[in-house]
């Protein structure tokens, strides 16, 4: 497939082509299973970009959950996707973090303090360094730096709690049991939807599952449009994609640039390590004309954050690049 059809089948998919907008928060994390939410104001970007007019109350007051999904990556979800998600990828995540739970040493320590963690919990809403102050004050022994890192995946891998958009957690009940092989046939139509066309290597990259899974979990699906290795749903292959916005800054660890094998046509190889210098880091990326051209920062002008942008060339500056600077900043508030 030519580059810059893709690339705007892709982008209009993500819903970040006016055309394509979403009408909301709940169906902007639809769209595209979820928004990572590492960083809780990237992850607020990230929906930003894809919700016109939307300011961080939004997300806030949305109803979405922060919890460990696709690549035992954490991400902000709307709920009624989290017992199928579960279910496609929950027993390899809870699987994962009780391995790293054990390789810390901390296990049983953990395991002994669960229930007061959801009792603590249900009482209210609390971020987790203010959750082990409460399990201290209970009398519970201080895990070590590297298990407090995992015990919060650990937990919600269990289903037994669920983050917040603003970084706390509360106390949930396990997710409804989904059949495996259901749940992964829809993991894939819904990746397709929000991410297609894409190949099967892809949906294994984004999903975190093995590649014969990811294959599997396709061909379940009899209504898919093939352009060599690319699949996508009925009527995408033969439609006119949108244009691609003038400009558009996305935000880090954006869901475009995770979700396949490659980041190409969305940036050139060239610029890749310019967008992931290594590290784990995915650095916010500045589109022009849905290319990448730069990635940008903010730097602190009095009690205002303004957007700086470092090109990788040539400086394009544009009304759309201004008008993405300043919803950004407005975003992100004083």
């Amino acid at each position: 497939m030519e580059e810059e059809r893709l690339r705007r089948l892709r982008l209009a998919a993500q819903r970040l082509t006016p055309a394509a907008a979403a009408a909301d928060v709940t169906a902007a994390a639809r769209a595209v299973v979820g928004v990572q939410a590492q960083d809780v104001r990237a992850a607020g970007l990230a929906l930003r970009s894809r919700v016109p007019g939307l300011r961080r109350a939004g997300v806030d007051g949305s109803g979405l959950i922060r919890t460990w999904t696709v690549r035992g990556t954490v991400h902000l979800i709307d709920p009624s996707d989290w017992p199928w998600l579960q279910a496609a990828v929950g027993r390899r995540n809870r699987a994962r973090f009780d391995i790293e739970m054990r390789k810390r040493g901390d296990h049983d320590a953990a395991a002994a303090m669960l229930d007061d963690l959801v009792a603590v919990l249900r009482d209210r809403p609390l971020d987790r360094a203010g959750l082990l102050a409460e399990l201290a004050a209970r009398g519970h022994p201080g895990l070590g730096q590297r298990s407090v890192n995992v015990l919060m995946p650990w937990a919600a891998a269990q289903g037994l709690v669920a983050g917040l958009p603003d970084g706390r957690y509360r106390a949930a009940e396990p997710p409804a049991a989904v059949d495996a092989e259901l749940a992964l046939a829809t993991l894939a139509r819904r990746y397709l939807a929000g991410y297609g066309p894409a190949a099967a290597a892809d949906l294994a990259w984004w999903s975190g599952l093995p590649l014969g899974t990811a294959r599997r979990a396709l061909a379940a699906l009899e209504d898919t449009e093939a352009a060599g290795e690319l699949l996508a749903l009925p009527g995408t292959l033969d439609a006119a994609p949108p244009p691609a916005p003038g400009a558009l800054l996305l935000a880090a660890f954006d869901t475009t640039m995770l979700g396949y094998r490659s980041r190409a046509p969305l940036v050139a190889a060239r610029d890749d390590r310019r967008i992931l210098p290594g590290g784990g880091m995915l650095r916010p990326a500045v589109l022009i004309g849905g290319l990448a051209a730069g990635i940008w920062s903010l730097a602190a002008r009095g009690r205002r954050r303004t957007v700086v942008i470092d090109w990788f060339r040539d400086p394009a500056e544009s009304a759309d690049l201004r008008a993405e600077q300043l919803s950004v900043e407005s975003f992100l508030g004083p």
